[in-house]
């Protein structure tokens, strides 16, 4: 596994999801959207998930949307010490505004004060020369 230099993983960059962490990394949000049915895909597939149709394009998608689901991680995770100054971590699931949900990292924002329903928005960290990451936070 290919880590930063924080100690952190770093994704396994296909021709699939080149796409999606190349947007991020420009500060952009695309899911791949079906030419068929208008379903918008996360994660990167080769087929839409609704009706099978490959002819997926990437979509600039609003970077905003609602928590669904929300966890907050409070000891090293997955045994990867490049996320202990980070503690503790708030993942969530988050709708967003243009229909898919995605899991995501929640900051600026105290465990405790996190809600479901509440509104985020994301802003991209760099992570390599390759790829940044949507992450969020309160809108």
């Amino acid at each position: 596994m290919r880590q930063s230099a924080q100690g952190k993983p770093l994704p396994e960059i296909t021709d699939l999801t080149r796409p999606f962490w190349a947007a991020a990394r420009d500060s952009k949000l695309v899911m791949q959207k079906c030419a068929g049915c208008g379903t918008m895909n996360f994660h990167p597939k080769p087929w839409c998930i609704e009706c099978g149709d490959r002819r997926l394009d990437w979509t600039e998608v609003r970077p905003t949307g609602t928590v669904y689901s929300h966890t907050t991680a409070t000891t090293v995770m997955m045994n990867l010490p490049g996320w202990k100054d980070d503690l503790p971590v708030t993942l969530c699931l988050v709708d967003l505004d243009d229909g898919p949900r995605m899991y995501a990292h929640l900051t600026h924002c105290k465990p405790e004060e996190v809600k479901i329903g509440m509104r985020v928005q994301a802003y991209f960290e760099s992570i390599s020369d390759e790829a940044g990451v949507p992450v969020f936070r309160p809108a």
